[in-house]
């Protein structure tokens, strides 16, 4: 059996169009600007910042072991015991 001529065919892919990709570039969000680059430029971008998030994490973690934070005067901190819950006897 054939396919009958005005059966949509299978190849046709229809891709979404995207309305600020008509925008002029001085009228586009930052947002708008972003969606327009290429997949694999969007991926670097995010891969970058997220690098970049992970490293701070990383370094401030270190600097805390390093440097620990000291009390200031006039704050008080309870000790562990009474910040534990207590069990009933």
């Amino acid at each position: 059996m054939s396919q009958s001529p005005n059966a949509p065919q299978q190849s046709e892919q229809k891709t979404p169009e995207f309305k600020f990709r008509t925008k002029p570039v001085q009228e586009r969000t930052i947002f708008e600007s972003f969606a327009v680059l290429p997949a694999r430029t969007r991926l670097y971008i995010s891969l970058g910042i997220t690098a970049f998030a992970a490293a701070g994490i990383y370094v401030s973690d270190q600097l805390e072991k390093a440097y620990p934070a000291t009390e200031e005067p006039g704050t008080v901190t309870k000790p562990p015991s009474e910040t534990s819950p207590s069990t009933p006897s």
